[in-house]
């Protein structure tokens, strides 16, 4: 792909609000998690979704080869947990610090999530410089009625039911 195209998917993707996730799993060694945003449904029967994972990610093996994890949907006010999970902390251990159960799976839950979702392995496939990982849902849960955090224009953002955020002011039409 050449350079003017993955810069103009890049600032296509920016006026794209996606939901922020933090992917969790409990290791040999204790939990871990990954804030992600590439996430999707993708069939209802088989119950199965999806996250995607950067090849050069330090954690790219072991989320991508996990035989359980759970799907954490965080709230507005948990910007602090995904700047943390994304690697934006110098924590040794993300999780010092982070209320959290575990799930169905075995898979820690962050508490005050707006919901989570708990898989088992089901595929994972090469794409480029990602892995898409899919997962068989086992479980799912909603809690608590909070606003999403979204990420929009390289910024957290949220919104109200029904209310979209303003676009960019550099995206020309």
């Amino acid at each position: 792909m050449s350079e003017d195209i993955q810069s103009s998917l890049k600032q296509a993707m920016r006026v794209y609000p996606q939901g922020v996730t933090v992917v969790t799993v409990q290791g040999p060694d204790g939990p871990r998690g990954l804030t992600v945003s590439s996430f999707t449904s993708v069939s209802l029967a088989p119950p199965l979704v999806l996250f995607c994972v950067a090849k050069n990610s330090s954690q790219h093996d072991f989320f991508s080869k996990a035989d359980r994890y759970a799907i954490n949907f965080l709230a507005d006010d948990q910007k602090t947990i995904s700047d943390r999970f994304a690697g934006r902390t110098k924590a040794k251990d993300r999780f010092e610090g982070v209320k959290h159960t575990r799930g169905v799976t075995g898979s820690p839950i962050i508490s005050g999530v707006r919901a989570a979702i708990e898989c088992r392995s089901w595929r994972a496939y090469d794409a480029g410089d990602h892995s898409i990982v899919v997962g068989e849902v086992v479980a799912a849960s909603a809690f608590l009625p909070k606003r999403p955090l979204l990420y929009y224009s390289q910024l957290y953002t949220t919104t109200e039911r029904g209310e979209s955020p303003a676009p960019p002011s550099d995206i020309v039409w």
